[in-house]
């Protein structure tokens, strides 16, 4: 099989072509046989029979059934509106059961905590596999919607708003035909691929297709407190951008079908390029750790630094485009860019800029749950809600052995399940580990509430000190909480004059103050968002904070209570502050036609440090305090704050508010910086064989794409997929779904008693099933699945 003369050319010199041939992206194929004809000296009627023999094992992996299907063939679901509820009562009631008796585990064989799209697309998807899936919800809802819970159902409020779900989470979606891709194994039913869900587009033709806008203190005036929104819209896409940036902020004008002078062009397609790696980034994420060289990029790269440092160097004259394309890059966190990962910074703009602006779920978050929920549950999982967990229980052999000898460290337990806040348990039986194919777990897992959630709240002190925390969550922070501040508005988002468009202020990106020599000329860049001030809200590491770590979730936070001290830095001030406004309801074409002349709001804003402290633990992390939003003085006060401020934004809205509330402090993961990115303990699976971690900490937080791909990497993970079937295959949990499950009626018979929300917009004659004509890449995505 081998030449018996010498090698063609020299080795050194095949060696080089080698390299040139992998320096331009040239396949792995062709790559491994020039290296066994070159280095290795193989024959070339061997290398025939090389590439014969592989091609057949790989086309005989590609065709394997994974998980728990019987067969290649997965049976079709039947739609959730296809029940003796007619399609608007359905919209009103939550997702999900609410617990009443004990829940009998051993019906099951995956146990999934936490709600939303992100918890319910894992459920569904392993679900699609053959797995029976228990998702226990801490919400009364499971798709994460929030109801007016203070206001008695006697009033004519609580009558108007008793039904009405109020989405306080991201749910603005971009790349709508890419998510759609992903969703559609998912959502697949009998008769429509996409599970009878339509997206409609935020804003409207008449403003280009509004969807954010951001207020940042001095971005675009001379006065550093002055504040005027910059608007960001679809239509237009990069170019739109490029030309307000140039109007409004003194920026070059983009050529004709170039940048042109535009720095903001230049800017945006650097990110772009970066950008263009960052699957291969997160595929890190759901991969074997000895399999990650394959996944090296420059998103990666990028991924370690801070945003500031590029901005400065793109933007050295221009504070304005600083500001502006800071804000764009963190919305969602209130941390300047000098602390922000570029990683972040890059996936954020690229959403913005990419023209096909933000879509939201026709029917709300709910609708979108509702249609995941039915794929759960007849596949044989339940969905329960009301479900607080105290803590994730394991082996105790495991656990005993621990403390008898500390010395000794066994293999990490097996997760069996939950105790409940009533010290009610909800475990698998332990007889059931692992399958006898040896390939994946019987009994799995997953927590999609994140890393500090999973390793600080629900894992007991001994577990968490005997076999660690993952490789570089010590070194992170934990995001601080959120309020969630909701306001029942009288009249229709017409009738108010407001859009589905999210209004941000975000003082991190605060106008930087630069300063030139007078003598040399020489600029000396400020600081985007402010100078630092000292660290006041971090506590150093006590008997106190080491008490409120290993307390009980309702534990009164550490005994010794003249050890924490009081940070008066963070509060939330009217007009200063970060803060989200959000209006669900106009997002939603369809909301008035179910729900009559009302409106929902809702406010986002950061918990003061009355209601929670930062302790400076490794990881450092948020503990709420002793005091309570209810019957709160403190809460009533910060409410009558936030109302101000949404006045002063919206004025036309003061005499329109029927009632307010708040809720939370609601965790929000991990903060969006450099070690976030770098930490190699940052993934799907853990240490415990059949336990799994999902939520935005894997991806982007905020994002309602971040929250699909991470549910996505979850999945693949659990079912076993490799770096062969991801890498050389493209072989992952959604491409089996698509062959294997059964195909849909065709498309184009698709009607209204098909589509899960029919509407007729106000003044148009036109239907859900002639909305679809304007969701082209909705259109897009069901044509390529029918392909």
């Amino acid at each position: 099989p081998f030449r018996q003369n010498g090698p063609p050319i020299a080795r050194s010199t095949s060696i080089v072509i080698l390299f040139m041939m992998q320096r331009n992206n040239v396949s792995w194929q062709v790559l491994l046989l020039s290296s066994l004809f070159l280095l290795v000296g193989l024959q070339p009627w061997v290398l025939v029979v090389v590439v014969a023999i592989f091609h057949r094992l790989l086309e005989k992996r590609r065709r394997k059934v994974m998980g728990k299907m019987d067969s290649p063939e997965i049976p079709a679901i039947e739609p959730y509106y296809r029940g003796s509820i007619s399609k608007e009562e359905k919209l009103f009631q939550p997702v999900g059961q609410q617990l009443t008796d004990d829940l009998d585990a051993t019906k099951f064989d995956t146990m999934i905590l936490g709600e939303g799209p992100n918890a319910l697309y894992t459920a569904a998807l392993l679900s699609r596999t053959g797995r029976k899936v228990l998702v226990l919800s801490s919400r009364d809802d499971a798709s994460g919607c929030l109801n007016l819970e203070y206001c008695k159902d006697s009033t004519n409020v609580g009558k108007l708003f008793r039904q009405v779900p109020f989405d306080v989470e991201s749910s603005n979606i971009a790349r709508v035909a890419r998510q759609q891709e992903l969703l559609a194994p998912a959502l697949c039913t009998s008769t429509d691929h996409q599970g009878g869900i339509r997206f409609a587009q935020i804003g409207s033709e008449a403003d280009g297709y509004v969807f954010e806008i951001l207020s940042i203190p001095g971005m675009g005036t001379s006065k550093p407190d002055d504040e005027i929104p910059f608007v960001l819209r679809a239509h237009g896409g990069m170019n739109g951008l490029m030309d307000d940036a140039a109007a409004l902020l003194g920026d070059g004008w983009p050529g004709l079908d170039d940048i042109g002078n535009s720095l903001s062009g230049a800017y945006i397609v650097a990110c772009q390029s970066m950008n263009s790696s960052a699957s291969e980034f997160y595929m890190s994420k759901a991969i074997p750790e000895s399999a990650k060289d394959f996944s090296k990029s420059t998103y990666q790269e990028a991924s370690i630094r801070y945003a500031s440092g590029f901005l400065d160097k793109c933007f050295p004259l221009n504070a304005h485009l600083r500001s502006l394309f800071s804000g764009i890059g963190m919305k969602g966190e209130n941390i300047k860019p000098s602390k922000t990962s570029m990683a972040a910074h890059v996936s954020n703009i690229c959403g913005a800029v990419s023209g096909e602006g933000m879509f939201y779920p026709i029917g709300g978050t709910r609708a979108l749950c509702h249609a995941l929920a039915t794929v759960v549950e007849q596949c044989g999982g339940k969905i329960v809600t009301g479900v607080n967990c105290k803590e994730l229980i394991f082996e105790e052999e495991a656990t005993s052995k621990i403390m008898k000898d500390e010395t000794v460290l066994p293999d990490p337990p097996l997760c069996l399940g939950v105790k409940l806040m009533d010290d009610r348990k909800v475990v698998f039986p332990k007889d059931k580990a692992k399958n006898s194919n040896n390939d994946t777990f019987e009994n799995v897992v997953v927590t999609t509430s994140g890393f500090i959630d999973t390793y600080i709240r629900y894992m007991s002190p001994d577990i968490r000190q005997a076999y660690k925390v993952p490789r570089g969550l010590p070194a992170l922070t934990e995001r601080r909480p959120h309020f969630k501040v909701l306001f029942a508005l009288q009249g229709t988002a017409e009738n108010l004059n407001i859009t589905g468009a999210d209004f941000y202020r975000l003082p991190h990106a605060s106008i930087a103050f630069d300063e030139v020599n007078q003598e040399t000329g020489a600029v000396t860049l400020g600081v985007i968002g402010g100078k630092d001030e000292e660290r006041q809200g971090a506590e150093s590491t006590s008997d106190a904070a080491a008490d409120a770590l290993s307390a009980e979730p309702s534990a009164e936070i550490g005994k010794d209570k003249a050890k924490l001290k009081k940070s008066s830095r963070t509060k939330y001030y009217a007009g200063e502050s970060w803060v989200q406004i959000s209006f669900p309801s106009a997002k939603d074409p369809s909301f008035a036609n179910r729900h009559g002349d009302i409106s929902t709001c809702v406010v986002t804003i950061e918990a003061d440090d009355e209601f929670v402290t930062l302790f400076d633990t490794k990881p450092a992390v948020f503990v709420a305090t002793k005091k309570g939003i209810e019957n709160s003085e403190a809460a009533q006060r910060l409410m009558e704050r936030v109302k101000k401020d949404l006045i002063n934004s919206f004025p036309q809205l003061e005499n329109n508010i029927l009632h307010c509330e708040m809720r939370g402090p609601f965790s929000r993961g991990l903060s969006h910086t450099p070690e976030r990115f770098a930490a190699k303990g940052i993934r799907a699976d853990t240490a415990f064989p059949n336990l799994f971690v999902g939520g935005s900490d894997l991806t982007v937080g905020d994002s309602f794409s971040g929250a699909i791909v991470s549910g996505w990497l979850t999945a693949n993970t659990i079912m076993g997929y490799t770096t062969i079937d991801h890498v050389f295959l493209k072989k992952s949990i959604t491409s089996d779904l698509e062959r294997f499950i059964e195909s849909p009626a065709d498309y184009s018979e698709v009607g209204n008693e098909d589509v899960a929300v029919p509407y007729v917009q106000k003044g148009l004659n036109q239907s859900a099933e002639t909305h679809d004509e304007h969701q082209t890449s909705g259109e897009k995505a069901d044509s390529k699945k029918d392909k």
